[in-house]
């Protein structure tokens, strides 16, 4: 005889154990709960704020402190961790950076991996274009995850399992990474990356190439940048920023670098970067992007009263086009290294600053100023601020005075303008610290000062950015 008791008992156990789970499951679906809602973090650096740190992240003061409890008599310390409310759903470690040349919503994705829409959403974007380079950009790494690689790119009929194969990497771990549906879709020239112990800033994956850099960025009004490639052969590069093309020169080994200059009239704005590279068998890669050109705050200064015969006639013309072909040659050798120094006794006796707009005798005809004035606060002397070779003296100038030119190489020359005399000749290589010349009150000048400026390529450029920061 059949026990039907048992399975009776069997049936309804059996029965409620499913109905347990299944209403379990429906619970948890219809109320996640707070525990379930992930935030990426900011870790505090020095001079960092709560009202600053909300304002970075399009937030309040009040929500931060709820959300990390906090309280009004809370402090910041360098190395916390504060969760951000706006950010609800993404994790990981907030980053910033300047977005690198080559740089699109995908390559950071894939760098950085995080999700697109997440990106997106942390920087407020609404389009591609909006990633130009220099733009301040917020990203996203594992706290514990490693580094990502540029990938060589992909030849032409090189697959992406051949690529992963070289690459020591499993083909569809390395696919999943690089937000691939299959190792099939991988294309030539777009960029992958692969677990490394070093992060890599390129973004741009041309075959051949190993980095591609820009230099000193965000871009500035009158301000100087840098642009070096590496390469595995030899390849030719050219560069077009707002009408002006840096020059490229080897520096062997692989690398190539080019220096290049802002106008200080620059209009504030949006410009396009483009980048060709030609291999040996001649094949021409192009590249566009957007480059922001941000604001140098420049001052305006008091109208000047100056000899009229200074400003804007024949004889005037003829002085600076004769300077111009002065400072043109691009001698193919780099003189200076490190850091350079102020050449007057005081680097702090600053009576007029780099860019600030400047007229004429009541002309409307707007100037701007090409170089930093230095007074004699503590002395008269005048140093070289870095190895050079003397170029040009030049005595009795209409405009410029007694005038020293100095080619540092790479297109980079250093002037010195209102001199009372000189302490060297044409020819003579100069070391740091040298003596030069003596700060004077020659040709349109006001008062005893010594008018320092750095050309590149024939434009000037702010000197400070020199003297604060060592190229390249």
């Amino acid at each position: 005889m059949k026990d039907y008791t048992k399975t009776s008992f069997t049936f309804f156990w059996r029965f409620g154990l499913v109905l347990l789970i299944a209403v379990s499951l429906l619970n948890l679906s219809r109320d996640p709960g707070q525990a379930q809602t992930t935030y990426p973090e900011y870790i505090v650096v020095y001079g960092d704020t709560l009202s600053w740190i909300a304002l970075r992240f399009d937030t309040t003061v009040e929500d931060l402190q709820s959300l990390n409890g906090l309280d009004a008599s809370s402090g910041l310390h360098p190395g916390d961790h504060l969760k951000i409310p706006t950010l609800a759903g993404m994790q990981g470690i907030l980053t910033t950076e300047f977005v690198p040349l080559g740089s699109s919503l995908t390559s950071l994705s894939r760098r950085s991996q995080a999700e697109p829409a997440d990106l997106i959403k942390a920087n407020q974007l609404t389009s591609p274009s909006e990633l130009f380079i220099g733009r301040e950009i917020v990203m996203t790494r594992s706290e514990n995850g490693s580094a990502m690689q540029t990938m060589d790119s992909l030849k032409t009929g090189q697959s992406f399992f051949e690529a992963s194969i070289l690459a020591g990497q499993n083909t569809w771990q390395l696919a999943e990474m690089n937000r691939l549906e299959n190792p099939s879709h991988g294309l030539p020239m777009d960029t992958y990356f692969k677990p490394s112990d070093v992060d890599s800033p390129n973004n741009l994956a041309i075959p051949g190439l190993k980095s591609i850099v820009i230099d000193n960025l965000p871009m500035i009004q009158g301000d100087t940048y840098l642009i070096k490639v590496t390469s595995e052969s030899p390849v030719t590069v050219k560069a077009s920023l707002n009408g002006k093309e840096p020059v490229f020169v080897d520096m062997g080994n692989g690398m190539q670098m080019a220096y290049g200059a802002i106008h200080a009239l620059t209009e504030i704005g949006v410009y396009p970067l483009t980048m060709e590279f030609t291999n040996s068998d001649g094949e021409t890669y192009r590249f566009d992007q957007y480059v922001m050109i941000n604001s140098g705050n420049f001052a305006t200064d008091q109208p000047l009263d100056v000899d009229p015969s200074t400003v804007g006639t024949e004889e005037v013309k003829r002085e600076d086009a004769a300077f111009k072909q002065i400072v043109a040659p691009i001698t193919p050798v780099q003189q200076w290294d490190g850091l350079w120094y102020s050449p007057a006794q005081d680097a702090d006796c600053i009576i007029s600053s780099f860019g600030s707009r400047r007229t004429y005798n009541d002309d409307p005809t707007l100037y701007y100023h090409t170089g930093l004035d230095l007074g004699y606060c503590k002395g008269t002397d005048v140093y070289a601020p870095a190895v050079g070779t003397v170029v040009a003296v030049l005595p009795d100038q209409i405009v410029r005075g007694n005038t020293l030119v100095i080619d540092h190489g790479l297109g980079v020359y250093s002037i010195y303008m209102h001199l009372n005399s000189f302490n060297v000749n044409v020819g003579d290589i100069v070391a740091p610290g040298q003596l030069i010349g003596i700060i004077g009150t020659t040709g349109r000048s006001t008062g005893p000062h010594l008018h320092f400026e750095i050309d590149i390529q024939g434009t000037p450029v702010n000197p400070l950015t020199w003297l604060r920061r060592a190229f390249p």
